[in-house]
């Protein structure tokens, strides 16, 4: 019995052989015909935080300030002084959400969502077009700002803790404006 269970084994590898030496042999992929994907270096998310932190500092305001990726994964999280601890949370989402979101609405800026989310329509929970149940990560307060490198979105970033979000919108461009030129 043993004899005839290795008989069958060598068989089916010969088989197996057999079939892929008769396909056709498939091009390697060279490096420079993969896409290349922009990113912000840590050092320039750095930056950026420190930017908006700053901008927010010099009108009095303790932020938060936070870099995402195009994943929405969080590069970098600075929580300037006298920033509350509920300010974390918020600036992730924002930067989250300007990176997620804004693509599909054709905007950089959190603020602008909701307002295109209205005019096309969405249907929410009172005045916000959410579904009851919305999606971890995503809010629509405004202080998120997409990050571009030549056009192409690259991150965003996300600031929270001033008493209005167009305050924390207005420090996140301002960090935009002083800092986006190194991308």
């Amino acid at each position: 019995m043993l004899r005839l269970f290795s008989s069958n084994c060598l068989a089916l590898a010969g088989a197996v052989c057999s079939l892929l030496a008769s396909m056709p042999a498939t091009s390697s992929v060279n490096a420079a015909e993969l896409p290349a994907q922009k990113y912000i270096p840590a050092a320039i998310a750095v930056k950026f935080a420190e930017a908006a932190i700053q901008a927010c500092r010099s009108e009095g305001y303790g932020v938060t300030a936070v870099v995402v990726n195009t994943e929405g994964n969080v590069i970098v999280q600075i929580r300037g002084d006298g920033a509350r601890v509920q300010t974390v949370e918020t600036a992730r989402n924002k930067a989250y959400s300007a990176v997620t979101l804004a693509a599909n609405h054709n905007l950089d800026l959190t603020s602008g969502i909701l307002a295109s989310m209205q005019a096309k329509g969405a249907v929410g929970v009172g005045t916000w077009p959410m579904p009851p149940a919305s999606s971890t990560g995503i809010t629509l307060f405004a202080g998120g700002v997409n990050l571009r490198s030549n056009g192409e979105i690259v991150g965003a970033l996300g600031v929270s803790g001033t008493p209005n979000g167009k305050l924390d919108e207005g420090c996140a461009l301002k960090a935009r404006d002083a800092v986006g030129g190194m991308l």
